[in-house]
């Protein structure tokens, strides 16, 4: 694919330009490195007003975000509410309470609001997606706790407010729309097949690697995950999207070149629905479907024009993606790192043995670490030392269990017992996984 160097120009414009409204010495800094990669030289003129275009479109992006309109939920904030609302997110189902997104009808009750809010309601009975309910309690802002600005966090997702125990119940359904119910329903029966197959903590761990489920991994064993800076292998990326364009592609090998593009950008955007939307997720999937359009249209597909054309589509929906969404800035600087730092990386670690893939864990968890180390550092105030070693052993592991517990799944429908042969073979890697955790885990605590 030839990159249109303007239209990546404007990209990186329209991300400075928000960049400008909360973090300026970062916007400035990286427009000053934009102008002198891609402005300078001939034509310089056009280049910088192309720049300075996309700048003020995000910055106006911006100002429209924050503008709150007179029937916002925001304005509701302190409030005993009485609404009716429609559940438009999948169900969060914990041990305890059960947290639903809602958005108001404009029936019924409080009267109709723009915004979504979270719910927090009785463990039982659990309501689903598209349902109607009738939610009585008293609307407040989500605050933050132990330094972590909740609020922040929910805006991302366009929740406003939230309603703790809170009083439900259901006067209707079918509100949503009937594809994402589909799509929630059919998750359901897999996670309730994989808890037939699997006992815990195995079976909350496969939901995990198949999908991106981590509500049932147990509190120590979660804890030895963040120590020894292991839990991406728990989280959906651009390793799963890759495997299903792969899977797609192989199951429809016998049509067109063309024909397996639709289906596999088809069943791509399933998936990112399927396993929950998170914002690497999502990058990965906008990712994903370019290389899988220019493959339609037979062009070279381009990494940077990919990462900066996801970043832009990801916050012209939504601006504050780009400063308060600690998963995507992450997920965007590793995919960088992989990118532009693993091939420095490359040719100085050609010492390093390739057997079992070892060269290249390090090289890519280094690769990834580099660019995103900053982030990781500030919002989580330390790195783990022990991850690149870590990764060595633990990551060859991941792709096994995955492929053993998808067709242990799979063959559970034809037979449960056969789904237990391959569920078997799982759970002897999975042991390994979490005693190779814990060993680093202890061995983390012990240097820092």
């Amino acid at each position: 694919m030839v990159v249109n160097r303007g239209f990546v120009v404007f990209m990186i414009g329209f991300l400075v330009g928000i960049l400008l409204c909360d973090m300026f010495l970062i916007g400035v800094g990286l427009g000053a490195f934009v102008f002198w990669k891609f402005c300078r030289g001939d034509g310089w003129q056009w280049f910088l007003l192309i720049f300075v275009v996309g700048l003020v479109v995000g910055a106006v992006r911006v100002g429209i975000f924050e503008i709150v309109p007179e029937d916002d939920v925001r304005r509701m904030i302190g409030q005993d509410v009485d609404m009716e609302v429609c559940v438009n997110d999948e169900v969060d189902v914990r041990q305890s309470v059960v947290k639903y997104i809602v958005s108001s009808t404009g029936e019924g009750g409080s009267a109709g609001f723009e915004g979504k809010v979270l719910v927090s309601a009785a463990r039982y009975p659990v309501y689903e997606y598209g349902d109607v309910l009738r939610v009585s309690g008293v609307l407040e802002e989500a605050g933050s706790f132990e330094g972590f600005d909740y609020g922040e966090y929910l805006e991302r997702f366009g929740v406003y407010g939230v309603v703790n125990s809170a009083v439900i119940r259901k006067v209707g359904d079918g509100c949503g729309w009937l594809g994402y119910e589909w799509i929630f329903r059919f998750k359901g029966v897999l996670e309730e097949r994989i808890s037939v197959v699997f006992p815990e903590p195995y079976s909350s761990m496969v939901a995990g690697l198949l999908l991106g489920s981590r509500k049932g991994i147990p509190p120590d064993l979660t804890l030895d995950f963040n120590e020894t800076g292991l839990t991406h292998i728990v989280a959906i990326s651009g390793y799963n999207i890759t495997l299903v364009i792969v899977i797609v592609f192989s199951m429809f090998g016998f049509v067109s070149r063309r024909k397996r593009v639709v289906f596999a950008v088809t069943f791509v955007v399933v998936f990112v629905v399927l396993v929950g939307a998170s914002s690497a997720v999502v990058r990965a999937g906008i990712m994903g479907v370019c290389g899988l359009m220019a493959l339609y249209f037979g062009r070279k597909s381009e990494v940077l024009f990919s990462i900066l054309f996801a970043a832009f589509v990801m916050n012209l929906f939504n601006p504050r993606v780009l400063v308060a969404d600690v998963g995507f800035q992450l997920s965007f600087l590793a995919t960088l790192g992989l990118v532009y730092v693993a091939p420095w990386f490359e040719g100085r670690f050609l010492r390093l043995p390739a057997t079992f893939m070892i060269r290249e864990n390090i090289m890519m968890t280094l690769s990834a670490q580099t660019f995103a180390l900053p982030v990781i550092l500030k919002n989580f105030g330390r790195v783990s030392l022990i991850c690149p070693i870590a990764n060595v052993f633990v990551l060859p592991l991941i792709p096994i269990s995955m492929i053993l517990s998808f067709l242990a799944v799979v063959l559970s429908f034809v037979s449960v017992g056969l789904g237990k042969v391959f569920a078997f073979g799982t759970y002897l890697v999975l042991d390994l996984v979490f005693f190779l955790v814990r060993v680093f885990a202890d061995l983390s605590r012990l240097i820092s």
